[in-house]
Formats: C-alpha cells, structure tokens, sequence
C-alpha cells in the first residue's frame, strides 16, 4: 500500500528536521559584541563598520551619550556574523561626527574559550579614538554596567 499524501508530508517533515539539526551543529553562528565607549563630555553618534575581505558585514549605527562625572558612558551591540570561522580576520572601522575615524583589524578568536568577541570604540576626553579587542562572557558587560549603560 503507498503512503498517504499526509504520510509522505510528515516524512518530509520529519527528514528536513533532521537535516537542519545537523547543519546547526556543525556550522556555529560567531557573534560580535561592539561597545562605545564615551569618555568625553559630549554627546557622540555615528556608524562601526565589520568588513572580510572587502564584504561589508556590519554596519551599526550607534549615539553615546556624554560621559557622567568621571565615568564614561558605554552603548553594547551584539551582533550575529554568520558562519565565520574562528581565526577569521576582520576590518573595523569606526566613523564619529566631527570627522573622528579610526579603522584597524581584529581576529575572531574567542568562540571556543567564551561566548564571542568584542570590539572596544573608546572615545576619550581628548576626543582621540582608539579600537581594543577581547574575548566576551556576557552581555551587558561589567564594564558597561560600572559606566551607565545604554544597549541595543
């Protein structure tokens, strides 16, 4: 006897299922955490762009408020990057207004010891700006928490 029409769906079902199951496992998403950090007495807004090998990957648009007393104040974005392999390099660039800019690389290289990466924009009271790298295990940060937080 042949299989019903709703048989064969719920075998497909069932095979297609298995299927993304196996491509989940083997493929891991690689996150990417950006914070800004505003250590100036001015407001700041503009973009960090994630780039590979030419192929724009990310591009955030990001407001800071102005640092309070002698703290700063931080924005936390965690991106999802797709299937990038671990040791992958790539190029930052972080574009303020006033035409502050700053570009530099980073390799992913955090998946396996932590949740992810992070990219640190850090704006300082001499409106100069600088990118840092480390590795994330958790979000919001401690950091962002200890210098007021504002995240998307």
């Amino acid at each position: 006897m042949s299989p019903t029409r709703r048989q064969f769906l719920l075998a497909s079902t069932g095979w297609l299922t298995a299927c993304a199951g196996c491509s989940a496992l083997s493929d891991p998403q690689q996150s990417l955490v950006i914070a800004v950090n505003n250590y100036s007495d001015v407001p700041r807004q503009g973009f960090v762009y994630i780039e590979r090998d030419g192929t724009e990957l990310v591009r955030q648009y990001v407001e800071v408020g102005p640092a309070g007393g002698d703290g700063w104040t931080t924005v936390e974005t965690r991106v999802n990057l797709g299937e990038i392999p671990n040791g992958a390099r790539l190029g930052v660039t972080a574009s303020f207004d006033d035409g502050l800019e700053t570009d530099g690389s980073i390799t992913l290289d955090c998946a396996s010891q932590s949740l992810g990466d992070i990219v640190y924009v850090q704006l300082d009271a001499e409106l100069d700006l600088y990118l840092n790298e480390a590795c994330y295990d958790e979000f919001p940060s401690d950091e962002a928490r200890q210098g007021g937080i504002n995240r998307s």
